[in-house]
This record gives structure tokens, C-alpha cells and sequence, in this order.
């Protein structure tokens, strides 16, 4: 019984800390739209990975926390230096169940550094 409770929480937790990434490599072909309440939904992550739902509200970040707000400046700066960037999600987001965007940064090396 141990032995099986032991697999089980393994089992969960390699769940728990699945991702799903999406490599952008060129973060000014980003679609994006914001609200006026401070969110921000990606709008067509499919044209980078096509197993993703493209438009319109599968995946979004919230600008008004402070991690945000950080977030979003650096997606920001992506977006006006032409350069690329890893986006990450907890699980593959549809329409009906937005995924809120929980991790930025360079998983690889391209020639778009």
C-alpha cells in the first residue's frame, strides 16, 4: 500500500509541475490584446507552436500584480528589440479555460538572442 501511495504523489507531483512552452521567436509577431482592467491575452500563440488554441482568450497574464507588471515590461522590451522568448503556461489553454502565463525567458540558443 505504501509502495502505491508513494507512485501516486510522484504521479501528481510530475503533473503539478508540468509546463507547457511556447517559443516565440520573434516576440514583435506576438498578437496580443489588454483589457482595462490590466489583462493581457496572446491572441496567436498557435503561429509559433501549432498545438496551441489560436485567438482569442486561451492564455493570459495579469499586468496588475507586481510580478505582472515585470513580466509584462519584458515582454515588452522583447517586443521592440525583435527578439526571441519562451512563454510558459501550466497546461494547454482553450478558449473555455484561460491559462495564465507563469513563466518568460530563453530556454535555448538561437541566432535571435
Amino acid at each position: 500500500m505504501k509502495k502505491i501511495l508513494v507512485s501516486i504523489l510522484l504521479l501528481l507531483t510530475f503533473q503539478v509541475n508540468a509546463q507547457v512552452w511556447v517559443e516565440v521567436d520573434d516576440a514583435s509577431k506576438l498578437l496580443w490584446q489588454m483589457t482595462a482592467s490590466g489583462t493581457v491575452y496572446f491572441r496567436n500563440l498557435n503561429e509559433f507552436d501549432s498545438s496551441q488554441t489560436g485567438c482569442c482568450y486561451a492564455y493570459y497574464l495579469n499586468t496588475t500584480t507586481p510580478g505582472g507588471k515585470s513580466v509584462w515590461s519584458t515582454i515588452l522590451a522583447k517586443i521592440a528589440a525583435h527578439k526571441r522568448i519562451t512563454l510558459g503556461f501550466p497546461v494547454k489553454g482553450e478558449n473555455s479555460g484561460a491559462q495564465a502565463l507563469n513563466y518568460i525567458g530563453r530556454h535555448g540558443h538561437g541566432t535571435n538572442e
